[in-house]
């Protein structure tokens, strides 16, 4: 894998959850105003512990958003939907299933925290439901 975010872009790409939403688009750092889409926002690569011998433990933090309908009761839907991807990422670590990662980088733990709804339209038509993700792994020295 040439980068960490591309992995994750694959790795939630594959997220069966993510399936059962009516999505039309998936995005890098942005959503688009209409339901039916998310984005994957970096936030920080942060060493977490130096390695004398190089290298050290890392944290990868990210953010999913996804804009969804919040018309006719889709509001509970969304919880619910937010809850489950808590779920399916404490699976999926607890599992040893994470992203593919470049070469010298070896994930550890996979952790959801924080999910919520984060902002309504103007109109009142759609949410943008956001969960925090933070990939922890360790970098090989000299990478």
């Amino acid at each position: 894998m040439a980068s960490i975010i591309k992995g994750v872009r694959e790795y939630m790409a594959a997220c069966p959850l993510l399936a059962e939403i009516p999505l039309k688009d998936r995005h890098i750092d942005w959503t688009s105003d209409t339901a039916g889409n998310y984005g994957i926002f970096v936030d920080s690569d942060v060493l977490a512990k130096p390695f004398i011998s190089g290298g050290g433990k890392y944290e990868y933090n990210f953010v999913l958003q996804a804009r969804l309908s919040t018309l006719d009761g889709k509001m509970l839907e969304n919880a619910e939907f937010v809850e489950r991807m808590g779920d399916w990422c404490a699976a999926q670590s607890a599992a040893k299933n994470f992203p593919a990662m470049p070469k010298g980088c070896t994930p550890t733990k996979l952790s959801a925290a924080n999910g919520m709804l984060f902002e309504r339209d103007k109109t009142g038509k759609t949410g943008l439901y956001q969960i925090q993700f933070k990939l922890n792994y360790i970098k090989s020295g000299g990478n």
